[in-house]
């Protein structure tokens, strides 16, 4: 999961500027509000890809805004799990937990007729799909764009006292419970590629090696996922560390292996990894093909039955690190990505 690759606009549509008219600004300050792009931008695409600007300088162009609250958006949602004795003083932290972020606001939807209004409100709701994620995004100047999926959380059930049409209004407000069950902000995964081909000769253990460097720019730590491409042996770097992990053999017929080195994902995916289906999932539990499969060879396996692999380092915020990768095929390729996660929206 990582963030969209192509930002929306912030509102860079102001009149034609000639040059020497940019010749003559030397503060940012001095800008077109537009392009200055001073304000907070709030930023909401929906399942369907409609955008909805909600803060900013083109706030409610969609006929939908912010209003004057917004809680849960910009900080961490932690929870300390303390330990604490008859005989200690005060109390010990075991872990820290970061949990789900809840985001609770309230919206504004208008028009400048009964049809526009009816138009802005229909967009809004069919763009709250409770089983479907959104993208919200926040640009400030010093932070950039930073983003984070979003589902419903509640029912929408805010009280209407009149008709939001009546006397013209074409006016409401109602609050809204989004749930991020990833609670981190995110930008686009930055990766590199190595190529065996450019390495230059391979080394006495048979291997060609180089280097892919790339940057964890986020605020807190995260792990970087190797893509690889040839059969044959290959070792990659333990994030940013020194330990180079052996990986189990490649086979041609398992294609492209997916190598993540973060704790919560499945460590090694192989593009043509055998599925089970029912039957042989319980034959396998039960012991039955044991005689029959005894032997099988290691290509017809799902990698990562091939042998143990254990990553145990991370990238610390801030950081670029230098991912030694090393292959014995003289045409593999290895592209690393390294997700990039934040704290906070801005």
């Amino acid at each position: 999961m990582t963030a969209p690759i192509n930002p929306i606009p912030i509102g860079q549509t102001a009149s034609y500027t000639k040059a020497q008219q940019y010749s003559a600004y030397t503060k940012l300050e001095q800008f077109p509000e537009n392009l200055a792009g001073l304000q907070t931008q709030v930023i909401y695409i929906d399942p369907n890809s409609n955008v909805f600007h909600l803060n900013g300088p083109l706030a409610g162009w969609e006929g939908v805004q912010l209003g004057p609250v917004i809680q849960g958006e910009q900080h961490v949602p932690l929870n300390q799990i303390l330990i604490e004795g008859v005989y200690q003083m005060g109390a010990t932290i075991q872990n820290t937990n970061i949990e789900k972020r809840i985001i609770n606001f309230r919206v504004q939807i208008a028009g400048a007729n009964n049809y526009l209004y009816r138009m802005a409100e229909e967009r809004w709701w069919a763009g709250q799909i409770e089983d479907q994620p959104g993208w919200l995004g926040v640009f400030t100047r010093l932070s950039g764009w930073r983003w984070i999926q979003v589902w419903p959380y509640k029912t929408v059930d805010t009280a209407q006292q009149i008709d939001p049409v009546a006397y013209g209004n074409n006016f409401a407000e109602w609050d809204i419970n989004w749930i991020a069950p990833y609670p981190l902000y995110s930008k686009p995964t930055v990766y590199g590629q190595w190529k065996a081909a450019t390495a230059g000769p391979a080394g006495k253990d048979g291997y060609y090696s180089g280097n892919i460097v790339l940057a964890n720019r986020g605020d807190i730590a995260t792990n970087v996922a190797y893509l690889i491409s040839g059969a044959g042996l290959c070792q990659v770097q333990d994030n940013n560390s020194a330990t180079m992990v052996k990986l189990p053999k490649i086979f041609p017929g398992d294609g492209v292996v997916l190598c993540n080195t973060d704790p919560a994902m499945r460590t090694l995916v192989a593009q043509h990894d055998p599925q089970d289906n029912v039957f042989l999932d319980i034959a396998r539990s039960s012991g039955i093909l044991n005689f029959f499969l005894s032997g099988i060879d290691q290509s017809d396996e799902p990698i990562w039955r091939r042998g143990f692999v254990r990553f145990v380092n991370a990238i610390p915020p801030a950081t670029a690190t230098h991912f030694t990768v090393k292959h014995t095929n003289p045409n593999a390729t290895v592209t690393a990505f390294v997700p990039q996660r934040y704290r906070r929206a801005r």
